[in-house]
């Protein structure tokens, strides 16, 4: 049982940690946005 609630508690850690980091990241590049992304359908960028 303590196994499982380890777990648990590592995976919302994890996500914790994530959305925090995303956060952070728009910051520090508020252009990650204008940029064109490649989607892998085509070899050429797409803007979105």
């Amino acid at each position: 049982m303590t196994t499982y609630i380890l777990s648990l508690l590592g995976l919302v850690a994890l996500c914790v940690f994530w959305a925090i980091f995303q956060q952070w990241l728009s910051k520090h590049d508020p252009d990650v946005e204008k940029r064109p992304a490649k989607c892998g359908g085509c070899d050429e960028q797409c803007e979105r």
